[in-house]
Parts: structure tokens; sequence; C-alpha cells
């Protein structure tokens, strides 16, 4: 687990603003050195260093503008999924849009089990987007735990998360 963050994490937390982080806008791998610096100024370095992995948020992560730095610049950092107790509507879309899985607790009370460090696997995880099966199970590496999360998407999430994200998808399609 890269980062265990609470409720309400905006995505000026992700993907500051400002003079010295929009003069990368075009560049995002310098941009993704800004994410959560204001969390955690070392979670860029980690991030690298653990070689990518998943985020964890309480209620309504990803709240605020609609920033697609917002979700690529910690995707450039290896993130792979983000679960959290609930999303806004419109960064889920993004996190959708750009490949990275939004998935949520199946019991809300896991999201206290979770510590930073560490290590999970969603193994089923493509297979259960093929079947369009609602729910996954991540087991912590080293403990005999796992937790139930909702994979809750439509077809079309599906096949978009499935592709690697829209550009692929609609490529794909062409």
């Amino acid at each position: 687990m890269l980062i265990v963050v609470g409720d309400d994490i905006s995505t000026g937390d992700l993907s500051p603003d400002g003079v010295v982080v929009m003069s990368f806008c075009s560049n995002v791998e310098a941009m993704a050195n800004f994410v959560f610096r204001r969390l955690d100024p070392q979670f860029p370095t980690s991030a690298r260093e653990w070689g990518g992995g998943f985020i964890v948020g309480g209620h309504n992560y990803g709240q605020g503008s609609s920033r697609e730095h917002a979700v690529l610049a910690p995707k450039q950092l290896g993130v792979r999924a983000v679960i959290a107790k609930s999303f806004a509507r419109i960064h889920r879309r993004n996190l959708i849009a750009q490949g990275l899985v939004p998935l949520t607790f199946a019991d809300e009370a896991d999201y206290d089990r979770v510590r930073q460090g560490d290590q999970w696997e969603i193994s089923a995880l493509h297979g259960n987007l093929e079947r369009g099966e609602g729910e996954c199970r991540a087991r912590i590496v080293g403990a005999a735990e796992e937790l139930r999360l909702q994979a809750g998407f439509t077809a079309r999430e599906r096949q978009i998360l499935l592709a690697g994200g829209l550009l692929a998808y609609t490529r794909a399609a062409e």
C-alpha cells in the first residue's frame, strides 16, 4: 500500500495548483513529483522505489475540480488502482478513462485494517472484469487476511478498463 489517506482527498492533493507545479503542465513525469506533497512529501519517491501499487482513501476521494493530471500523475508513479470508501463522481470517471481501477470496500470497516506499506495482491481482478463480477478480493501478503472489494462497473466501463483506458479502447474499436 503506497499511502492511506482520509476523507475528502481533493484533486488538488493529487495535482496541486500554483505556478511551480503548473509550469510542468505538459510534463506528467515532472508533475508526478508533487502528488500528495501536502500529506506526504516523500510519496513520489516511495512510489517509485516500491515500483507502484495502490492508494487507499476514505469517503469522497477525488473531490474538487476535474483535473486530468490528478489521475495522470499517480499513474506515472505506478499506481494501478485506488481503493476508497467512496469516490467523487467525476474523478471516478477520470480514473476509468486512464485505466486505473476504482474499487470500494465491501465493508467500510476494512479501511481501518489497512496500513501503509502493506503488500496487497488482487489476483483475479482481470477475470472479474471480464466476467462482470461485482466483487473481488485483496489478499494482504504476509498476513492471513483478505478484504472484499466492490468492482461495480457498467459493461462499457469494464471494457475501457480491460483495454487499459479510454484511448486504447477507442483505438481498438476503430
